[in-house]
């Protein structure tokens, strides 16, 4: 899934930027002050959070210890530095409540923001993460890259009442602007428009299909990066093919698509699939796609494409051993 999630929190390239420009911070001794500017107020400042001293055994505590005992003189880089610690536990309750502690000190943090509203996505918590992204973009003003939009707008798809379609197209075309090939950002946009070209009509539909057309071309380089069993990519890759063979039958079925002519969309499904089955081969297809369909409209149609693709792959391996057996 898109975030997925991963996968859309960040890539290397800016990770690396954000990370020099934090030891930046780090170095300078910026605070409160010079972190809000002009554009935040004493008011803004998210209220105090009940301060959370974890365990003397937890996984972290060598890398608290290390740091200054008096939290409130941490840097950015100090906080932000610490969430990951846990994020590489696998630990997303505590990197929010980490994070959540260094916005209490560096309110416009693009980095804690971003990793909070990451951790919020990974544990489903849909709302929670389009509150913490919006009042990210509020405070940090121009985010230095697209994750933060892209991110928003991916959460934004689980709870349409908290964010509308037209908002999350704003922001993922925001996030393309800068930086075009990113994947992540690509795959949000597909679901973007194929939700809108479902709740549209006329002109406007047509607007979205063709700006869902442009995406999938961009996508194409994008979609053989499942193959390394990858949970998190195979479950976007999978997100991708159901709206793709939805789209190529719904076009078929008005006449504006020739017969036959979806086999891309097919074959993409069936490699997924496969793979699917290759690594999770005792896992849930509806659980699977519960997780990589954004949208409730499109969970059943990819429980019954995998399903299909599996039956279809099983049929095919039973008659090779068959045959196989008789040679």
């Amino acid at each position: 899934m898109a975030i997925t999630p991963r996968t859309i929190f960040t890539n290397p390239a800016s990770a690396a930027v954000m990370a020099a420009s934090l030891l930046g911070f780090t170095a300078a001794g910026m605070y409160l002050t010079n972190m809000c500017g002009s554009s935040c107020s004493v008011a803004e400042v998210e209220p105090a959070q009940q301060v959370v001293e974890f365990e003397i055994d937890a996984p972290c505590e060598d890398l608290r210890l290390d740091k200054i005992a008096d939290k409130s003189q941490w840097s950015e880089y100090d906080w932000f530095e610490y969430g990951k610690c846990f994020e590489k536990h696998q630990d997303s309750h505590r990197v929010i409540e980490v994070s959540t502690q260094g916005l209490n000190y560096y309110p416009a943090s693009e980095a804690l923001y971003n990793l909070k509203g990451y951790h919020q996505i990974s544990l489903h918590r849909y709302e929670d993460a389009v509150k913490t992204l919006e009042t990210g973009l509020r405070r940090v003003g121009v985010p230095s890259d697209g994750v933060m939009t892209n991110n928003l707008a991916w959460a934004g798809l689980w709870v349409p009442r908290e964010l509308d379609l037209h908002q999350a197209r704003s922001l993922y075309k925001r996030s393309l602007a800068s930086d075009s090939g990113v994947c992540e950002t690509i795959h949000t946009g597909l679901w973007v428009e194929y939700a809108i070209a479902r709740e549209s009509r006329g002109i406007e539909r047509a607007q979205a299909l063709r700006n869902f057309t442009n995406l999938r071309l961009q996508y194409k380089p994008c979609q053989d990066r499942y193959d390394d069993g990858n949970r998190e990519l195979l479950l976007e890759v999978l997100g991708a093919a159901v709206i793709f063979e939805q789209v190529d039958r719904e076009m078929q079925s008005s006449g504006q698509l020739p017969t036959n002519c979806n086999s891309d969309s097919k074959r993409l499904m069936q490699n997924v699939s496969k793979e699917l089955r290759k690594h999770y081969r005792g896992a849930s297809i509806d659980a699977l796609c519960r997780e990589a369909s954004p949208l409730a409209t499109a969970h059943h149609t990819c429980v019954d494409l995998v399903d299909k693709s599996v039956t279809q792959q099983r049929h095919i391996e039973r008659t090779n051993i068959r045959h196989h057996r008789r040679h």
